[in-house]
């Protein structure tokens, strides 16, 4: 029998509650009305299966019939007033912007008024587009090869640059990194080192791209976070603004852990450094915005589920010429507007909005415990916990897979050698679940390191996908107690580092289910 079998492009990639995405079978498509450029998520029939994979594709089914309703009758969320975010009145402003289109939708009235200010910002791009397959096939009206994506790329970066110029951006303000659409959490991921880049859509290795940035720069992270560097460094900034590490598209949240990563580096490296504002945005997630379609009086809302939690939101008013010239500049992304046209104009709103996350510092000793008496036995009683990621609940299809794969939220401590983490979930799982714990640590010497990647079941045994050194695995310690899924890693394999990246995805045979955002954490006070 064949069913069907959720796949991310790279892994990473999940399905929100109300969110896009297209489900095909030999002889059967389901489309929901919302599918729109990089919300199209693929799925692939396999043989076999279970109860599990059923219960996806029912899950789907009923989410291609909510989703279409929620965009035939959209509701915005429920939300108190915000707090309003002044833009600055002096020094430059970064902004970093995934794809040809990103650096409008979430930052056009704050690049419009900092040029009328006579302060352009600086925009960065990361990539041209180059990966989106179905664009590429509508705009050629043909199968595409991997010279035709590159040019694709090369059309879509002609319509950055003509929507930025629309916004008065001068065209020195703007910088292309070309690096791979659609493979940025491969950099973080799989391909950090120079030595082993990855390659995307258009089979280079290496940025192809003779206007960019570094014009033959490797396809990794260890290079992408470099060039952050390089461009943080040249322009001294007081804001950054870049996407908010809850993003659902993988480059969008990926971006976000690199420029988070360069800041923590320059933060400690660079005596120098002043460190700047970081304002977050959003554009991925879900069925978000609500409601959809141009709606140029009204107001942008973050979406409920994240509305309260890690996120202070505040909003940032524009003019009516301002929202008009922000509609115009949208205007010149033609490729993207033949696909998603409503989805665009939906961030065509009378004010942009930011998201601040403030620091996580791990106290070393102490005695409190967040987990129940019956669960709290050493080693997990004796550090002092603290929690890191707030997690929004019953946002992905877990509702309709697995209750207790959908995390509330992560809690670390340190302790001697040892770096603690918990996840609590919401439920106690009632199959067997897999918690996969993501890490990677910080020494101001040596920089950022090597991934650590353990992955745990509930019958004990963890797996080990990616470690940082030849040794120390043995001494790794975990458990499940109830909703809690526990486990140490010993820093010394780390480097013994200043601060570490961490965060953790769940899955059910081999389903993804949640994923939290990514969080830096201080583990020195600093």
């Amino acid at each position: 029998m064949a069913v069907l079998r959720f796949r991310d492009d790279l892994r990473h990639t999940q399905c929100y509650a109300g969110e896009p995405f297209r489900a095909t079978l030999p002889s059967l498509v389901v489309r929901s009305p919302l599918q729109t450029g990089y919300n199209v998520r693929r799925w692939e029939s396999v043989k076999g299966g279970g109860h599990v994979r059923r219960r996806v594709w029912f899950a789907a089914g009923l989410l291609a019939v909510f989703s279409s309703w929620g965009y035939f009758f959209p509701k915005a969320p429920q939300i108190g007033p915000l707090a309003r975010l002044e833009h600055p009145t002096a020094g430059q402003v970064v902004i970093f912007a995934p794809h040809s289109d990103d650096e409008v939708l979430a930052t056009g009235g704050l690049i419009q008024q900092k040029v009328d200010e006579g302060q352009p910002p600086k925009v960065v791009l990361l990539t041209a587009g180059d990966g989106y397959k179905v664009g590429a096939e509508t705009h050629y009206r043909r199968p595409v090869s991997e010279a035709l994506m590159l040019a694709y790329g090369r059309h879509r970066l002609g319509e950055s640059r003509s929507g930025l110029n629309r916004l008065g951006l001068p065209s020195t303000q703007f910088i292309f990194l070309g690096f791979p659409d659609g493979v940025t959490h491969r950099l973080w991921l799989e391909c950090w080192r120079s030595a082993q880049p990855c390659s995307g859509a258009t089979g280079a290795r290496g940025v192809p791209y003779g206007e960019a940035y570094a014009p033959g720069a490797p396809y990794s992270g260890e290079e992408l976070i470099k060039e952050i560097k390089d461009v943080l460094r040249a322009s001294q900034p007081s804001v950054v603004v870049y996407p908010h590490p809850n993003e659902a598209h993988v480059d969008h949240w990926a971006l976000s852990n690199f420029v988070t990563a360069a800041l923590e580096e320059m933060r400690r490296t660079e005596p120098g450094w002043s460190a700047p504002d970081e304002w977050l945005y959003l554009v991925h997630r879900g069925d978000w915005p609500a409601p959809k379609g141009y709606h140029p009086t009204g107001t942008l809302l973050p979406p409920a589920k994240l509305a309260r939690g890690m996120t202070t939101w505040r909003t940032r008013g524009l003019t009516p010429d301002q929202v008009q010239r922000k509609a115009e500049a949208l205007s010149d992304y033609k490729t993207q507007v033949l696909l998603m046209r409503r989805y665009l104009h939906s961030f065509v709103r009378a004010n942009e909005l930011f998201g601040t996350i403030e620091r996580a510092y791990l106290p070393a000793f102490g005695g409190t415990s967040p987990f129940p008496a019956v669960a709290d036995s050493p080693p997990w009683r004796g550090p002092t916990w603290m929690r890191v990621i707030t997690d929004p609940q019953a946002d992905t299809l877990a509702r309709g897979v697995e209750r207790g794969a959908d995390a509330r939220g992560v809690w670390a401590a340190v302790e001697g050698n040892t770096l603690y983490f918990a996840t609590e979930m919401v439920s106690r799982p009632k199959r067997p679940v897999e918690i996969h714990f993501y890490a990677r640590g910080f020494q101001s010497i040596r920089g950022w390191g090597d991934l650590a990647a353990v992955a745990l079941v509930p019958d004990g045994v963890r797996r080990v996908e990616a470690w940082p050194g030849k040794t120390g695995q043995e001494r790794i310690v975990a458990d499940f107690s109830g909703n809690w899924v526990r486990v140490g890693l010993p820093l010394d394999v780390f480097g013994d580092p200043d601060s570490m990246m961490v965060n953790v995805e769940t899955r059910v045979e081999g389903v993804l289910i949640d994923r939290t955002a990514w969080r830096p954490l201080s583990l020195d006070g600093r």
